[in-house]
């Protein structure tokens, strides 16, 4: 039987094969993929969701006979919730394991602090987090697979137009991937003629943003574009609600992540609209339905956007690897080379900076719920 692409995700969709098939692997060691993922602390809300995607891709994968006949195995270390420890994780990985690929965080500033060990290791790596910083390094090595975070403020500053906001304010989470987002984000409001009116920041420590929330107020925002990590960014929703504030929120991906979601009440989302990476939901039908219904009997949740950019990041590897080997450059240079690859959340197209998503959706909850429906699809031009 010839193994593609199309057959993973086929043997993937029938659940019944999975007793049936048996793949008789050949001699040899399994193909040992590196994962950084943070397991433990606060930033393990959105890790959880792409260390169980990789692990039902692994399943998956080998379920449809591995890498021409040869097993993978995913290697995980925890990336914590600091730079060290996530630097420190990759480098453990290269040494013991020494795998011809790697996936690392969806957390910019660990990435950041990852970036020279990776081009000292020599292989290639797909990301998640979307600070433009990582890219700009353009190390050849790192391949990101989720929408860059100037990619989602021009989304966010194109849906303030429809929203007909003109004095829109800004809150970020104070590291590079909150001030680089809300930078972006002034400076398209700016060019679209409707300059913010204050922006506001915050520590990563921070629990209470009352003063920077007020501060808006008074300034007369009327419209709060938000850039925020779970946790920080459900606590922030409902401090803005339990100040009375009507004003509508335009909200990073963070908030609308299933780890957020459970943290709020359905109170706490009203007038308030998220700039995502897909529209994850079993009623998009077709190969979004079987994933999101396989991955919540499997892991008892609702996946996530995050979560899919790994799996679909992983079914890419196993092609690579089914065409090429596991030579790194070989590998690097195939990632490289995918304009139209059809995954199940977006159509990977990498650019000379290794970004591979062109594109963001509008999501909001529906009204008294906390049950997420698309709003409208944004390619930014």
């Amino acid at each position: 039987m010839t193994i593609n692409r199309r057959t993973i995700l086929s043997l993937a969709a029938g659940t019944a094969l999975g007793a049936a098939i048996r793949p008789a692997f050949a001699a040899g060691e399994p193909i040992s993929i590196g994962a950084v993922i943070p397991t433990t602390g606060p930033m393990s809300l959105s890790g959880k969701q792409y260390f169980n995607t990789l692990t039902m891709a692994e399943e998956d994968i080998n379920k449809a006979g591995g890498i021409n006949g040869r097993p993978v195995k995913f290697v995980i270390q925890d990336a914590g919730s600091s730079n060290s420890t996530a630097v420190s994780a990759f480098m453990k990985l290269i040494q013991e394991t020494k795998p011809p690929f790697a996936f690392l965080t969806s957390y910019s500033t660990q990435n950041l602090a990852t970036a020279p060990e990776v081009v000292k290791a020599k292989i290639p790596v797909m990301y998640a987090g979307g600070a433009d910083a990582v890219a700009e390094s353009s190390n050849g090595w790192m391949f990101r697979i989720r929408p860059t975070d100037s990619l989602a403020a021009r989304g966010m500053a194109q849906f303030v137009k429809t929203l007909k906001a003109t004095k829109p304010g800004i809150l970020y989470i104070q590291n590079d991937f909150g001030q680089g987002g809300a930078q972006a984000a002034a400076k398209l409001l700016e060019a679209n003629g409707t300059a913010p009116v204050g922006m506001e920041a915050y520590g990563q420590n921070d629990k209470d943003f009352s003063a920077q929330i007020l501060r808006l107020r008074q300034k007369g925002a009327d419209v709060i574009l938000t850039f925020v990590y779970p946790a920080d960014g459900a606590l922030l929703l409902r401090q803005i609600k339990a100040l009375g504030l009507k004003t509508p929120i335009v909200a990073s991906s963070a908030s609308f992540l299933p780890a957020a979601l459970q943290l709020l009440s359905p109170a706490d989302l009203e007038n308030v609209w998220g700039v995502i990476d897909t529209f994850v939901d079993a009623s998009v039908g077709g190969r979004m339905t079987d994933f999101t219904t396989r991955y919540k009997a499997k892991f008892g949740q609702d996946g996530d956007a995050y979560g899919l950019a790994y799996y679909d990041g992983a079914l890419l590897l196993a092609e690579g690897l089914k065409k090429v080997g596991t030579d790194p450059e070989k590998l690097r240079d195939f990632i490289a080379s995918q304009k139209s690859w059809e995954g199940i959340g977006q159509t990977f197209s990498f650019d000379d900076k290794g970004n591979g998503v062109p594109g963001v959706v509008v999501v909001k909850a529906k009204p008294g719920t906390k049950t997420i429906e698309l709003v409208e699809r944004i390619r930014p031009s």
